[in-house]
């Protein structure tokens, strides 16, 4: 076969695994080793089974605190159990071939090719940090999917899942409203939730699990009292933090989060456009990138899922000026910023001091709302359903 022959989506699977498999040789062998983070999920599950708490601080075995929930520990009992090297290299695996497996799933091969092209320096940086972000971001994709299959049970498990890794993924069920049999899926959401809230059920007591998610209570409320810049809160602090230094004051988050939740919210007033693919492509891209703007505690590492949900408006919408411009600034500000190609002192002086990773993605996702309250189904043709196959309705629209 001649390499001209070989597709790119081909070409872009062999860089995802020769990547992993060398971020996972570097951790596992390198002077640097292993991210904290990775230590601390392994040692969730160790201190969930044997009955310390989780989210005590544990000097001896690591820095920072465990701030998951105690079925994410149990969750991640096949990677506690195997060999450290192992162990580190399914991880990383896990996260960056679903997330690979979610976005060509969900768009056409070209556009999916593009995409994974263009959200690759932040799998990467996710990757190296041992992060859950590809993860999460994989499995609210293949919620979305599950609703256009009317697998209503995947849906409610792939969201039920997300949100044991990290909270914020619950905002997937937003994507429900768009579907019928709503009570259905509200019945069956009840059903995967209790099943994954009960996870720790497997190693623990009862009295013990209810001890370990008053200890996680506890963590989370620090958390949610932050005002960003320290405190439990992430090093960008989303659109909160943005104001904060655009303005110079200090307010709690949720004012701000809840303006933010409500423009999200809004175009689904529009209940007549919902059976137009395209109409919910674009709200599953705006909702990607709505978790990390207004998330209190996004860190660099989150952006994968914002320039995800980018990415994939960018090759599934008509062409113009103005995408390619937020498409550029977000590559060049949120993605090339944070590599070696960009000064340290650039890196630390202006675009974290300043937190301008925050901005393309806010431009991006006001452009998304702009367009989902204006639209017109004459934009994106007459496709109703998607094809969650090779994403066919959609294909022509870029």
């Amino acid at each position: 076969m001649r390499l001209n022959r070989i597709p790119a989506r081909s070409w872009l699977l062999a860089l995802y695994v020769l990547t992993i498999v060398i971020v996972a040789i570097g951790k596992a062998y390198g002077q640097r080793g292993p991210d904290n983070n990775f230590v601390i999920f392994r040692w969730s599950f160790l201190n969930l089974a044997s009955g310390a708490d989780m989210y005590a601080a544990q000097p001896q075995h690591h820095a920072d605190l465990y701030k998951y929930s105690p079925s994410f520990a149990v969750l991640f009992a096949p990677f506690a159990l195997i060999p450290f090297a192992l162990s580190l290299a399914l991880w990383d695996a896990l996260n960056a071939l679903l997330l690979f497996f979610a976005v060509d799933k969900v768009l056409p091969s070209r556009q999916a090719a593009i995409a994974l092209a263009l959200i690759y320096l932040e799998m990467l940086r996710s990757m190296q940090r041992s992060q859950s972000n590809s993860l999460v971001t994989a499995l609210v994709i293949l919620a979305f999917l599950a609703f256009e299959r009317r697998q209503q049970l995947g849906a409610a498990f792939a969201i039920a899942v997300g949100a044991a890794v990290k909270i914020f993924p619950l905002a997937a069920l937003a994507l429900a409203i768009f579907y019928p049999r709503r009570i259905r899926f509200a019945l069956m959401m009840v059903v995967a939730t209790a099943v994954v809230l009960a996870l720790p059920l497997l190693v623990v007591s009862t009295s013990g699990l209810a001890a370990q998610y008053q200890s996680w209570r506890a963590v989370e409320a620090v958390d949610a009292l932050s005002v960003g810049g320290g405190g439990g809160g992430g090093l960008y602090g989303g659109v909160m933090q943005q104001l904060r230094l655009i303005f110079g004051v200090s307010w709690p988050n949720w004012p701000v989060q809840l303006a933010g939740t409500l423009l999200l919210m809004s175009p689904l007033a529009r209940w007549r456009k919902w059976e137009y693919a395209s109409f919910r492509m674009r709200f599953l891209c705006a909702l990607l990138v709505y978790m990390v703007i207004f998330n209190h505690q996004s860190e660099s590492p989150s952006f994968v899922i914002a320039v995800t949900g980018i990415a994939i408006w960018f090759v599934s919408t008509p062409r113009s000026w103005w995408h390619t411009t937020v498409m550029v600034l977000t590559i060049l500000v949120v993605s090339i910023s944070s590599t070696d190609i960009t000064p340290k002192s650039w890196q630390q002086n202006f675009f974290v001091h300043y937190r301008l990773k925050t901005i393309p993605c806010t431009l991006a996702w006001l452009t998304m709302m702009w367009e989902l309250l204006a639209f017109r189904p004459s934009e994106s043709g007459e496709a109703h359903e998607l094809d969650v196959t090779t994403a066919q309705a959609i294909a022509h629209v870029g």
